[in-house]
């Protein structure tokens, strides 16, 4: 079962407000529908905390997907790049061979919402191999490797 969540300025960086329930397409709607500029003018104002996200999260599986739009230049609730974070529980080696849960977390820029619909299609389809290759890709892309 997919739910999504919403972090909004003031918040602390751990803190969202559960929505419910979503697939690909009531996700993609409320990106579409959340007050990116007014939270953006709103996090200008008190340079403070983390940036407005959605979060779309797979409890069963460990994962989430953080999505920010940047900058304040939105129209339609959408807005030409954002920043994504793919976070992920797995097990590490540890001391004398036991494995420990330990969060992995991924952060890269899309340069376009076809980017993001894509690594959300990835995620809602459950496809988490390739959206790991394709977070990696655009992670590498925006350090230059």
């Amino acid at each position: 079962m997919l739910t999504y969540a919403i972090q909004k300025v003031g918040y602390d960086h751990q803190q969202t407000d559960p929505q419910g329930e979503t697939n690909l397409i009531a996700f993609m709607a409320a990106i579409d529908a959340f007050p990116w500029g007014e939270q953006h003018q709103a996090w200008d104002e008190a340079q403070e905390g983390p940036l407005p996200a959605l979060v779309l999260c797979n409890d069963a599986e460990q994962r989430q997907l953080w999505v920010t739009a940047l900058g304040t230049g939105t129209t339609g609730g959408t807005a030409g790049s954002y920043q994504l974070q793919s976070v992920a529980m797995r097990m590490r080696k540890g001391f004398f061979g036991k494995g420990k849960l330990a969060q992995d977390a991924t952060v890269a820029d899309a340069r376009n919402r076809g980017e993001v619909d894509r690594l959300c299609e990835l995620f809602c389809d459950g496809q988490y191999d390739a959206l790991d290759r394709e977070v990696e890709r655009l992670a590498a892309r925006d350090s230059g490797d």
